[in-house]
Order: C-alpha cells, then sequence, then structure tokens
C-alpha cells in the first residue's frame, strides 16, 4: 500500500488536546458535518484515500492508516457519525492498546452498513444524477439496482453490483453529453470510494465497540439506532441522547453540540 488516509484540521487549532472525527464528508452533500459542530476542543477529521487507491481497502487497512497519522497529541475523545460510527468505534480500541487509556466515544446516529444501507444511497446518487443520466435511463439503473438487491447476498457483494450498474449507466450518459473524461473519473470514482468506505465500516464489530459510548440520535426513523427494537437499542448502549431534528441536520443542531460539550467536559473532570 502506497498511500494512507490521514486527518485534516476543521477550523482553528490553537493547539493541545484535540477531537478526532470520523466520517465520510463530500463535497456538497445535504448533511451537516463536523466542521458544523463546535465542541471546545479543535476537531481533526478523517480524510479518504486518493480516488483510485482505496480499491482492496478493508476495515483494518482504513484505521491502521488513521491511528499511524494521528497527531502527538493528547485525545480528548473520538467521534463519529452515521458509518463512520464504525471505524470511530475501532479507533477507540485502538487507542486504548497504545496509550492504555480509553477515551469517550460519542456517536452521531451510528449505523453499520447493511445491504439495504447500500442500496438507499445508491438510489440517491442516481435520482440525484437524473439530470445528467436522463429519466430513461435513471429509471434503468433504478430498476437494475432493485434485480442486484434481490439477487446478491451481503454488503460485499450488493456493493460490487450497484458500482458496476452505476458505471455503466454514468459513463454512457456522460459519453452522450460529451463530458470529458475527468469529470467521469471523479463522478464515478467518488461513489466507488463510498461504496467500499459503506463496505469497509459494514466489517466492524460494531455491538462490540459501542458498548459504553454517547449515542447522539436524531428523530429521523430511518436513521441510526431509530430502526432498531427498544431491547436492540439498549444493548448497543446506555447513553443515548435523543433530539427532535432530522438526520441531516444533527451535526448542525446547537442543542447537540452543547450536550456533546457538557459529555466531553464531564468525561475530563471523571479521568
Amino acid at each position: 500500500m502506497t498511500t494512507m488516509p490521514s486527518w485534516r484540521s476543521l477550523g482553528p487549532d490553537p493547539g493541545g488536546p484535540i477531537v478526532l472525527a470520523v466520517d465520510y464528508a463530500a463535497t456538497g452533500r445535504p448533511e451537516a458535518a463536523f466542521g458544523d459542530l463546535a465542541v471546545g476542543h479543535p476537531v481533526w477529521e478523517t480524510v479518504q484515500p486518493p480516488l483510485g487507491v482505496e480499491g482492496g481497502f478493508e476495515l483494518a487497512d482504513y484505521v491502521d492508516g488513521w491511528v499511524a497519522a494521528i497527531p502527538d497529541r493528547p485525545v480528548e475523545a473520538v467521534l463519529g457519525y452515521c458509518a463512520g460510527a464504525a471505524f470511530a468505534g475501532e479507533l477507540v480500541a485502538r487507542l486504548a492498546e497504545r496509550t492504555g487509556r480509553a477515551v469517550p466515544l460519542l456517536l452521531f446516529d451510528p449505523e453499520s452498513p447493511t445491504p439495504l444501507t447500500m442500496y438507499y444511497q445508491y438510489r440517491k446518487v442516481v435520482e440525484s444524477l437524473a439530470g445528467v443520466l436522463g429519466a430513461e435511463r435513471t429509471a434503468a439503473a433504478v430498476a437494475d439496482g432493485d434485480r442486484a438487491m434481490a439477487e446478491a447476498e451481503g454488503v460485499e457483494q450488493v456493493g460490487v453490483a450497484l458500482v458496476r450498474i452505476f458505471l455503466g449507466a454514468a459513463r454512457a450518459a456522460c459519453a452522450e453529453a460529451g463530458l470529458e473524461e475527468e469529470y467521469v473519473d471523479e463522478l464515478t470514482g467518488t461513489y466507488r470510494s463510498f461504496v467500499r468506505y459503506l463496505t469497509a465500516a459494514s466489517q466492524a464489530d460494531h455491538r462490540k465497540r459501542w458498548a459504553g459510548a454517547y449515542v447522539f440520535s436524531s428523530a429521523t426513523p430511518t436513521s441510526g439506532l431509530n430502526p432498531l427494537d427498544p431491547a436492540a437499542r439498549a444493548e448497543l448502549t446506555d447513553r443515548e441522547l435523543r433530539f427532535d431534528v432530522e438526520h441531516a441536520d444533527l451535526l448542525r443542531t446547537t442543542a447537540v453540540a452543547a450536550a456533546a460539550t457538557e459529555v466531553l467536559a464531564k468525561e475530563r473532570v471523571s479521568r
């Protein structure tokens, strides 16, 4: 492996302890990102590997790269959003092994990707590009995705099938529109990279890694722990805080930032 993922600082950084955050913060997405969440400490967020490099990445490849590149500063907590929560739990475990000290784990609508997650994200991407694909090709891509969901087994197989369908539809549409190859590669590469990220996240033992975590849940029924029954939710965490906001707004909500800051302050006093 020649290139590994690393970190970037979000906002002002006066030095001192840092908070690590895991998210796939793609440009232009509608959901808020960790750059919108103020927690009283400099936040360093994971950076995805360059497009094309992540092709064979598994869970350990991402985590190994991030752990090796953590800034040489005290880590106050690890945050994870959506599928990033799976990686965040792994990072906390690795930090504990390295330092002998457990750091708080704060999860925001945590999810462990499933085939349905893959399909949901696929539909979002396909429908968002309907203007490029055209109505007929969009409908065909959706139908092909439905068949892939019915025929493939497991996250890995579903992801591979959906990437193949998307690449074919996107390349054909872009060629007809006369778009430059560079644009096509970026468009398809971002989706392929995201699918690899989700596939790797699904490999984490989230039930084990999320034990004792603080969970900040939105009101969106299909996000985070919300689809689970109360018993399953209680099995994963007993520190859940719920907010009457949509999933997309969770990280930009003032009350969520205030609650996260309070948790960090409490954890700092208890150590």
